[in-house]
């Protein structure tokens, strides 16, 4: 892994290389068709997280997420939508959508877990990261402006903390892998329940777009959110291969440990030969506030205080893209993050692996 001198080199290059490219802009302008409607159903994905998915398995920190992402112009009136919601607050923020633009949205459901390093203490180890679980609805909208290289998305979040969710969920898995089960659980952050939520704002941007034999993009982005992670973080990412989906459709630095909400499709969208890509990236982000190290407003055994964790962050990650039929791609991506606490055997970089599954109609 990287050392501490390591870790804030990549992160400075990264803040360099993201403010230079505010200054640049691709040369295609054709990825983004706003004569096109929202589709109703524009397809459905599966987000599954875990570290059993990395070459070296370990069973800890951010131990393993679950979401399901549905998309189209449905999501805006189910009854559990959050969209009217996220409405409203993009009007407080003074944020509305371009005129002669385009907006997707999307609805989320999913979980996320945490825990120590040693699953089979009951105890509190004061020396490592608390358990911690969200189990959360999301909407998303992405609002893709008539310039062709520039993506709006806003995202609201509602959940609970401190339910038995993700402890259930974990027992589960180690009985049918036949290893011991976790026994600290009833020491996670707000145990018993408490409810969170959070707003995130990004603005992401194509760079650079290069059409030979085999297609290259580079695009960055900026975002901002407040609530139970308030950060401010900028990324870069690079897809390089066959690829013939349009550039926005693919936001693998929308991720917060668990991914974000993901667009659907356009009608023709996509065209062209059988998707196969790799694709890579890096963030830097400076945290204010992490709920699942810090606690809420509710008492918990284990927290930790805002000088005992470490507000700035490097992350990366390596994957690759295969279309599995006419409608379906199969992902994998293995991801990094640096150290989230300042002392004690809880001050180790993260590593997890990804698997998702995308389907479009």
């Amino acid at each position: 892994m990287f050392s501490r001198q390591q870790t804030s080199s990549v992160a400075a290059a990264i803040l360099s290389l993201t403010l230079l490219a505010t200054s640049a802009y691709a040369d295609n302008n054709n990825n983004i068709p706003t004569n096109i409607g929202e589709p109703e159903n524009s397809g459905w994905s599966l987000h599954m997280d875990n570290d059993l998915f990395t070459p070296k398995k370990q069973d800890r920190d951010y131990t393993g997420g679950l979401a399901m992402t549905f998309a189209g112009t449905r999501t805006q009136n189910w009854p559990i939508s959050l969209d009217p919601a996220l409405s409203q607050v993009n009007h407080w923020f003074g944020i509305h959508d371009e005129d002669n633009s385009l907006t997707l949205h999307s609805l989320q459901v999913g979980l996320a877990a945490f825990a120590p390093e040693d699953l089979t203490r009951a105890d509190v180890n004061r020396d490592d990261r608390p358990y911690a679980s969200l189990v959360f609805l999301a909407n998303s909208r992405v609002n893709l402006q008539d310039d062709g290289q520039t993506a709006i998305q806003s995202t609201l979040t509602v959940g609970v903390l401190g339910t038995r969710v993700a402890e259930n969920l974990q027992k589960q898995i180690h009985t049918i892998t036949e290893s011991e089960p976790p026994k600290g659980w009833q020491h996670q952050i707000s145990n018993g329940g408490e409810p969170t939520l959070r707003y995130t704002y990004a603005h992401q941007r194509l760079w650079l777009v290069n059409d030979g034999e085999h297609h290259l993009e580079v695009k960055y982005s900026n975002e901002g959110s407040i609530g139970f992670l308030t950060e401010a973080n900028s990324a870069i990412s690079v897809r390089w291969g066959r690829i013939n989906t349009p550039w926005w459709s693919f936001a693998p630095d929308r991720a917060e440990y668990f991914s974000q909400p993901t667009t659907g499709l356009l009608n023709n969208s996509a065209t062209g030969s059988s998707e196969l890509y790799l694709w890579a990236g890096a963030k830097i982000r400076a945290r204010a506030y992490n709920a699942f190290l810090q606690g809420q407003f509710r008492d918990s055994e284990l927290t930790y205080s805002s000088r005992e964790v470490r507000p700035v962050l490097g992350e990366a990650w390596l994957g690759v893209t295969k279309q599995i039929s006419p409608h379906s791609r199969l992902s994998w991506v293995w991801r990094y993050q640096s150290s989230e606490l300042r002392s004690g055997n809880g001050d180790r970089d993260l590593v997890w692996g990804s698997i998702l599954i995308n389907r479009d109609f």
